[in-house]
């Protein structure tokens, strides 16, 4: 049996027909309009007719979600300059904490396979990859003598005497750094055979930036080691997002 299928603006007969409503056919962004409806109590957008095979326009709506769409449309930065997720549509209309898509995706398919049994069905097989940001490779060691004294100062000043009592004993060496699991984990991933990737912070120290100096000999032995048996990679920092940066001071531009 041959599946017949149509995505257009013109139902040709009794086919799966998904009415389209031009996204994808469109040149540059503009912002959009569309209707919402429910496919089964699950929120869509794009709406066409309930007599459709699916009742909005699918393709549009996964791409609008999927390519972040509406980010690339004028909006309101947070203070990070990010886009603010309350502002998205999947916040609005209630559903940011549910994969739609892939619900979509799933229930298309049942469609399909309903209309067309003799279809073979070939589902995706999971991997696990454990991937772990290091932006801070310790809690109180390499920090340097002076960060470590302005520790200090900002522990006495609140009056925290548990943090003053731990880091005293992890720089005299009477216990380990809370964040030196390194070993932990590497234990765990070889007895459950998971691939592990870390990506380090490497950007210079700043008000967000936080991590030992890339220049400190214990911190690429940390990188070294665990690269040793994972692979690893460069975890951007905050100060990387910086766009305008003077090019003149750091490369030849």
């Amino acid at each position: 049996m041959q599946l017949k299928f149509n995505y257009s603006e013109h139902q040709i007969e009794n086919e799966i027909f998904i009415y389209s409503e031009r996204l994808l056919f469109e040149k540059g962004i503009e912002d959009q309009q569309f209707g919402f409806t429910e496919w089964d109590d699950i929120k869509a957008f794009y709406a066409t007719h309930p007599k459709y095979s699916v009742p909005f326009d699918l393709f549009s709506a996964s791409f609008y979600l999927v390519s972040r769409y509406e980010e690339y449309l004028p909006h309101l930065r947070d203070s990070h300059d990010r886009y603010n997720e309350t502002e998205s549509i999947a916040y609005t209309r209630g559903f940011l904490q549910k994969p739609v898509v892939n619900i979509w995706a799933q229930k298309f398919k049942s469609i399909i396979l309903e209309r067309y049994p003799s279809l073979k069905s070939v589902s995706p097989k999971y991997k696990y990859i454990s991937t772990i940001d290091i932006d801070n490779a310790y809690a109180y060691l390499e920090k340097g003598l002076m960060r470590t004294i302005g520790a200090y100062g900002r522990s006495l000043f609140n009056f925290d005497v548990p943090q003053i009592v731990e880091r005293t004993k992890v720089l005299t060496r009477l216990m380990h750094d809370p964040y030196h699991t390194y070993e932990l984990m590497h234990d765990l991933h070889k007895r459950y055979k998971i691939k592990v990737i870390y990506f380090f912070l490497l950007g210079e120290y700043g008000e967000n930036d936080k991590n030992v100096s890339v220049d400190n000999r214990n911190f690429q032995s940390l990188i070294q080691s665990l690269a040793d048996y994972a692979d690893a990679g460069i975890h951007p920092s905050y100060g990387s997002n910086i766009k305008q940066v003077d090019c003149k001071k750091k490369f030849s531009c």
